[in-house]
């Protein structure tokens, strides 16, 4: 290698894609160092495309954390379809998409949504085949992936588990070899563009997810009302929009303790991630059928 291609600078933007609950933002997570994406056991968590950013000598990856692929019964779910097609397709300067597969789980409609989604972009995929901590036969999930999608068996792939730190060389081994030269999109310190409105409403959401059950999380919608920031506070209000009063009730919970423990919960994660005090104040609101409200969905990001 010359010294000229040593200091060629390479970047590329790069769309984290797969059904849900197959690992994408549990790896975005892992790669970039910090807990930007809501993670949580339950699928359809990422409900908008999140940017994530690393860098390192002479190249930056602009990772781009999709909703999972799958098809529901409320608009909500056409949008979020509709941002991981956004992704795919290259509309938001995708230059490779990593097929986050769930080796545990065997595929079925939603895989082959996946596999429908990436057809026409199969030239620049890669496979990372995810959850091999507690797969039991990873080269049995592997060759049954293949035998279902033969005409993936030439893409690169990797085998890792994406919550194991191990899995960011393992990964840039992968990558970073298929990144084309281009120009440093963001300073080297930046880890996303998302601003701090966006991430605190994400938060907030991950408390509710964790804090509830059942269908209340899918109803639940975190609005911010206002954000002020100075040097050495922030100050949030926030409504959560449910769709019922018996969602209401529960996020609430007896005497105050639920919403009390998701204000406290999140509070404490937008400091972190502020690295000032903050200041958080949580309402609930019934928003009837919110997630069929084009108008609703709309103001919030969310619409199709």
């Amino acid at each position: 290698m010359t010294k000229e291609e040593k200091v060629k600078y390479r970047s590329g933007f790069i769309a984290l894609a797969g059904r849900p609950n197959a690992g994408k933002s549990t790896l975005m997570n892992t790669l970039v160092g910090e807990d930007l994406a809501v993670v949580s056991p339950m699928p359809q968590t990422t409900r908008r495309n999140l940017r994530g950013v690393l860098s390192g000598e002479n190249w930056q990856i602009v990772f781009l954390d999709t909703p999972g692929i799958h098809k529901g019964r409320h608009s909500v779910n056409d949008g979020m379809l509709k941002k991981s097609r956004s992704a795919i397709s290259g509309d938001e300067g995708t230059d490779i998409v990593c097929r986050i597969v769930d080796m545990v789980r065997p595929a079925g409609a939603e895989e082959d949504l996946v596999a429908e989604m990436l057809s026409s972009v199969s030239g620049r995929v890669c496979i990372v085949f995810n959850k091999a901590d507690v797969c039991d036969d990873a080269v049995a999930a592997k060759e049954a992936f293949y035998t279902r999608y033969p005409g993936t068996r030439e893409a690169p792939q990797i085998t890792i588990s994406a919550k194991d730190p191990a899995a960011k060389q393992t990964f840039l081994d992968l990558i970073l070899p298929m990144l084309p030269e281009g120009p440093q999109f963001f300073s080297d310190d930046d880890i996303t563009d998302a601003d701090m409105r966006f991430l605190a409403s994400e938060l907030i959401r991950k408390h509710i997810i964790d804090a509830t059950r059942e269908e209340v999380p899918h109803a639940a919608c975190v609005e911010i009302l206002r954000y002020r920031e100075t040097e050495t506070r922030h100050e949030i209000d926030a409504t959560i929009h449910v769709e019922t009063s018996g969602q209401k009730a529960i996020i609430i919970g007896k005497g105050g303790t639920g919403i009390g423990a998701i204000r406290t919960g999140a509070q404490a994660d937008i400091q972190k991630l502020a690295g000032v005090t903050v200041r958080l104040s949580l309402f609930v609101a019934v928003t009837p059928k919110w997630r069929d409200n084009n108008r609703f969905l709309r103001e919030m990001g969310l619409d199709k």
